[in-house]
């Protein structure tokens, strides 16, 4: 008995050393033209960005690497016309965080979930951004004025169903607070609004904001992040300051059919990854503000994981739920 459970045993171990030491599958992808599908429109920071890294990708993959902007719903078609796509590889989307909400308050037939996600390749975070002549200096106090005045402070929004109106309810939600939402056709709009004197507050990226700040009609009292950024190292963290579940990221990354195969995202993902460093792109990214921020597969697709849970959450509480 001794022998045949020592015989079974290196039949275990042999199989698997065969395992470890077998060859990855290989392919010989990509052998055409690869198309990226962006759901927003041209000119933006995304579309930007994806054209610039296009260059970088054809010479990587040695194919050519076509943009093609599928716009519209909020990007509901570029993310439905990309996930019903062939799944070979030839076919990549951009993702946005947009990905997560629109299925909240829009019946669709997407999800996150209809994509295996590639990588990530850019982060920045929201804050909690207030007028420069606001009475209140501090998080802390801002949470205090709001629940003395409940209902009262306005909180200017990208529009109902928008990101950012999930993040300013998630702060409320949080805070225990009462705020007047008010919707604007973009965060670019809301913040105009906020120099203007017409909403309090804003929960936009800091480069959404960096010029009223530097005008001196703005101020920044907390960055909805994991940790403190660079460029406002002096600005705490919301979980600093004693507010959990506060973290959101507006996110940036590249992603293909479900059913795509793994050897043909493994190819993606590394060109992805190696054109990141690229002087172009790093020269690109540097001028805009773009944090350099690469996740494999599995880490973006918890992330996403994560946040569609708050933004599902946030929609049932707001009635938006579809």
């Amino acid at each position: 008995m001794m022998k045949l459970t020592m015989l079974l045993a290196a039949l275990v171990a042999a199989n698997l050393a065969f395992a470890a030491d077998a060859p990855k599958k290989k392919t010989d992808f990509p052998k055409k033209t690869v198309v990226i599908t962006v759901p927003v429109s041209a000119g933006g920071g995304t579309d930007l960005l994806t054209r610039a890294m296009a260059g970088p990708l054809k010479a990587k993959l040695g194919q050519t690497v076509i943009v093609n902007n599928k716009t519209g719903a909020g990007g509901a078609i570029g993310f439905a016309a990309g996930s019903s796509e062939k799944p070979d590889g030839y076919n990549v989307t951009a993702l946005v965080a947009e990905l997560l909400t629109v299925p909240q308050v829009s019946t669709v037939n997407f999800s996150y979930k209809s994509f295996v996600p590639v990588c990530n390749v850019n982060s920045s975070y929201g804050t909690i951004t207030v007028r420069a002549d606001a009475p209140y200096n501090t998080l802390q106090e801002f949470v205090a004025y709001a629940k003395a005045h409940p209902g009262e402070v306005k909180i200017g929004n990208s529009g109902v169903g928008g990101i950012w109106h999930f993040v300013a309810a998630a702060f409320a939600s949080e805070a225990g607070i009462v705020v007047n939402h008010i919707p604007f056709e973009g965060g670019g709009s809301a913040v105009v609004a906020l120099a203007g004197g017409h909403v309090d507050a804003v929960p936009v990226t800091p480069q959404e904001v960096e010029v009223q700040v530097k005008a001196g009609k703005a101020k920044i009292l907390t960055v909805l992040a994991p940790k403190r950024l660079d460029e406002i190292a002096n600005v705490p963290t919301a979980e600093e300051l004693g507010f959990k579940n506060l973290v959101f990221t507006i996110w940036r990354g590249f992603g293909v059919p479900k059913g795509t195969p793994d050897e043909v995202v493994a190819v993606l993902r590394n060109a992805f990854k190696a054109v990141l460093d690229d002087p172009q792109v790093t020269e690109f990214m540097a001028s805009k503000h773009f944090a350099k921020d690469f996740k494999d597969s599995k880490d973006f697709y918890a992330m996403m994981e994560r946040e569609e849970a708050v933004y599902a959450l946030q929609a049932a509480k707001l009635g938006l739920k579809k």
